[in-house]
């Protein structure tokens, strides 16, 4: 076997903790050491940190661009703004809107993944809306919300070349259950925007639903006495998606979830058009959005998506005292857990994918690798 590169004097992050270790990377995989090869190119990385690359499941847009509204070859930018932050792997995140421009958002983003990218992978979609309740529909426009609909849903997913991956849903609507036991079969059933109590999330949970969208935010509160979804969070087999940009979530409620179940939890982002960019008017689902000290906002004041990344989530965490190789996990292995492509991606283990992040000593990125390949140097 030809040898493409070998990784030497790292420290690198395997079975959960970062150890000493070379690693090779040959025909876009991580392989087994090989010490005795006759061609290969080594790269000396003494004290240089390396890590799986930052999975992202829940991102809406970024650079003035969003998954629901632009171009095809907008969304390539996107993608390369991405991987500039770490990200190898995303979910294409979409947003209640009017149903023809759903669908043209779902054509476009099929483009982008038959054609590809210089960036991150897009690997699949989020389908964050129509099927959410009006009563914690957050920053979702209230005119394009849907009761729940197997025909729209069955021809979005169709138009995107079965490309949906996660379906959002408020599993109070009529419906949610049958719907649930059908779908999540195939789909990943995620909880959202919803004021449903304990027992209905644990009902949806046990008919297949094994995801919750960003925790704390569009749902109600933890209460001693009406623990809602955060409660069968803890109860249940399920992840859920969380936002670290000191914003959505104080730090205090991060590092007690962190203690409670963190092998349940999945940093994402929930960023939208403004993250990359400056203070100032953006847009979000056709809707008019104000961002002020990197906080995004309706004009009413509900907080809309964040302008965070998944790197910074990740700089965010080790910061309020999260250990880091729980932040890791939480970027890498468990979201690529969570939508079932851990066989492939999310980890530094011998046949998957070679998608890694160089770092310095203070996790700052130098370089980024998609299947082996350089695709960011700073």
């Amino acid at each position: 076997m030809v040898i493409i590169m070998l990784l030497k004097n790292a420290s690198v992050f395997i079975d959960g903790k970062f150890q000493a270790a070379d690693i090779t990377v040959s025909g876009g995989l991580f392989q087994d050491t090989a010490a005795n090869t006759e061609e290969h190119e080594t790269l000396d990385l003494t004290d240089k940190l390396i890590i799986p690359g930052f999975i992202e499941l829940h991102s809406h847009g970024c650079i003035g661009y969003d998954f629901t509204t632009s171009a095809p070859e907008e969304l390539e930018k996107m993608c390369e703004f991405y991987s500039e932050n770490g990200i190898t792997s995303i979910l294409a995140t979409t947003m209640t809107i009017g149903y023809d421009t759903y669908k043209k958002a779902m054509e476009n983003i099929k483009t982008v993944c038959e054609k590809g990218t210089k960036g991150s992978r897009i690997i699949g979609i989020n389908m964050e809306g129509p099927f959410l309740g009006a009563s914690k529909k957050g920053a979702h426009d209230t005119r394009y919300l849907l009761s729940i609909n197997e025909q729209k849903y069955e021809e979005l997913n169709d138009i995107s070349g079965d490309r949906v991956r996660i379906i959002d849903l408020d599993p109070d609507l009529p419906g949610a259950l049958p719907f649930i036991e059908k779908y999540s079969k195939k789909k990943i059933i995620s909880l959202a925007h919803t004021s449903c109590d304990y027992d209905t999330a644990v009902k949806a949970i046990e008919a297949g639903a094994t995801h919750v969208t960003h925790l704390f935010n569009a749902m109600n509160g933890l209460h001693h006495r009406a623990p809602g979804i955060i409660g069968a969070v803890s109860d249940c087999p399920v992840n859920a998606e969380i936002i670290c940009d000191g914003i959505h979530i104080h730090p205090s409620v991060m590092r007690l979830v962190f203690k409670a179940f963190p092998e349940k939890l999945i940093l994402i982002s929930d960023s939208m058009s403004a993250a990359g960019l400056e203070d100032g008017p953006y847009e979000l689902g056709g809707q008019k959005v104000i961002v002020k000290d990197g906080k995004a906002a309706l004009e009413d004041g509900t907080i809309a998506g964040s302008t965070t990344t998944i790197y910074k989530a990740f700089k965010k965490c080790i910061e309020i005292g999260i250990p880091v190789e729980q932040a890791v996990l939480s970027a890498t292995l468990y979201p690529a857990r969570a939508i079932h492509a851990d066989n492939e991606i999310g980890s530094i283990e011998k046949g998957k994918r070679a998608d890694f992040i160089v770092m310095d000593k203070n996790y700052n990125i130098e370089k980024v690798y998609s299947g082996g390949n350089l695709i960011v140097s700073h």
